[in-house]
């Protein structure tokens, strides 16, 4: 079972900056990365999608200038906001990348920048058209929170990944059993679950036969 570290391992250090990810990369398999484009067009790794809650500056990510976000420190941390090719060249080769896509429209940039590193590369997105545009030679997670409350709903989330191509589904950790992951399997997609909270969920969902977890504490998988 892969450890995948959220954010790079929000319980050690402010997420999605250079610092935690290079803190995580001994211990996890792959790091969790958000990204989007920013107001003068750069690919910035950064979680929300305005800068309130985590800077000093109230504004959306998607109009603010590239030298603005470039001064910006995160969560109360001297860690400041990074450029999606200055995490790739910090990570080392034998650690994965998950980018999660938090829209489209990025698909031409991201070849560009993730062409010039070595790193294993999965995509991952709640956005449809964001995981349609990538390149079906790239690895693709379908991330889902709920099921539609639709009594077919794992199977239609299924048919989903499915019909974009996708090689896994991220959901939700609650939403799995045995079955559900079983069911996964059969369609030929790995199954990985966010975000774990605990040995004891960790263990569980490994004896449920899930391919990887994403976690904020990289310890809870001993």
């Amino acid at each position: 079972m892969q450890l995948i570290g959220h954010r790079g391992g929000l319980a050690h250090g402010p997420g999605n900056t250079i610092e935690t990810a290079t803190r995580a990369a001994p211990y996890v398999d792959m790091i969790e990365i958000d990204v989007q484009r920013c107001g003068t067009g750069e690919l910035v790794v950064f979680h929300d999608t305005t800068l309130d809650r985590l800077t000093a500056v109230s504004r959306p990510v998607a109009v603010t200038d590239w030298d603005t976000l470039s001064t910006l420190t995160v969560d109360g941390s001297d860690a400041q906001i990074p450029l999606l090719s200055d995490v790739l060249s910090a990570i080392p080769i034998g650690v994965g990348v998950n980018i999660e896509l938090k829209h489209a429209g990025m698909a031409a940039d991201l070849e560009q920048i993730v062409s010039k590193h070595e790193n294993e590369i999965l995509y991952s997105s709640f956005v449809p058209q964001a995981l349609a545009e990538i390149d079906g030679s790239y690895n693709r997670g379908y991330l889902f929170s709920d099921l539609w409350e639709r009594p077919d709903g794992w199977s239609s989330r299924l048919d989903m990944a499915e019909g974009l191509g996708c090689t896994a589904i991220h959901p939700e950790y609650t939403l799995l059993t045995q079955e559900r992951v079983a069911q996964a399997h059969e369609r030929g997609l790995a199954v990985h679950a966010w975000t774990v909270p605990s040995t004891e969920m960790a263990r569980k969902l490994h004896s449920m036969g899930v391919d990887g977890i994403i976690v904020d504490d990289w310890d809870v998988f001993e």
